[in-house]
């Protein structure tokens, strides 16, 4: 009699541990910041990196200031940065990670998102940078069409010159 209470109440309690993972598993049992974020997570590794952006998006975007947001923002601004990814925009990362520290100072998190940061802050300045000159050499390169231009309008009235030189020396 002891042996069978002992079997029923280990089998019970095998039942009701295999129940508790079963409904962990199964999305219903899961918040709909967890499902989205695993679902974006999920997209990354097929290499979807713009619908994966979105949901990062969606799920910081929400009300709730949790691990969950923390580590969407965390994993946005890494997409933003990931040459890989072709979403390529430091602008944006910055801004994610500023948001993931003000949003969770003291997360888990925070090393990597101030190292990021401090990078971004170099990396935006030098794209800044580059931007200006960009647009200086497109300035200069159009005055430099301009120049040969009127350079060879001037070589043409030259030659029309002599020619009229010409003309008059012999008619003289």
């Amino acid at each position: 009699m002891r042996r069978l209470v002992l079997v029923l109440t280990l089998g019970a309690l095998c039942a009701g541990c295999g129940a508790v993972d079963w409904l962990r598993g199964k999305p219903e049992g899961r918040s709909e910041s967890a499902q989205l974020l695993a679902r974006a997570d999920e997209l990354v590794r097929q290499g979807q990196p713009g619908s994966a952006r979105d949901l990062y998006a969606q799920i910081a975007a929400m009300p709730e200031r949790d691990a969950l947001r923390a580590r969407a923002l965390y994993n946005l601004a890494r997409l933003y940065v990931d040459p890989s990814s072709g979403l390529r925009d430091y602008r944006a990362a910055k801004l994610a990670f500023e948001r993931l520290l003000t949003g969770y100072p003291r997360g888990e998190w925070e090393p990597d998102a101030r190292a990021w940061q401090a990078a971004l802050v170099e990396l935006v300045a030098r794209e800044a940078e580059l931007a200006a000159r960009q647009a200086e050499l497109t300035m200069r390169e159009a005055e430099t069409l301009r120049l040969r231009s009127e350079a060879a309008k001037l070589g043409a009235d030259l030659q029309r010159l002599k020619r009229i030189e010409l003309n008059l020396e012999r008619r003289r």
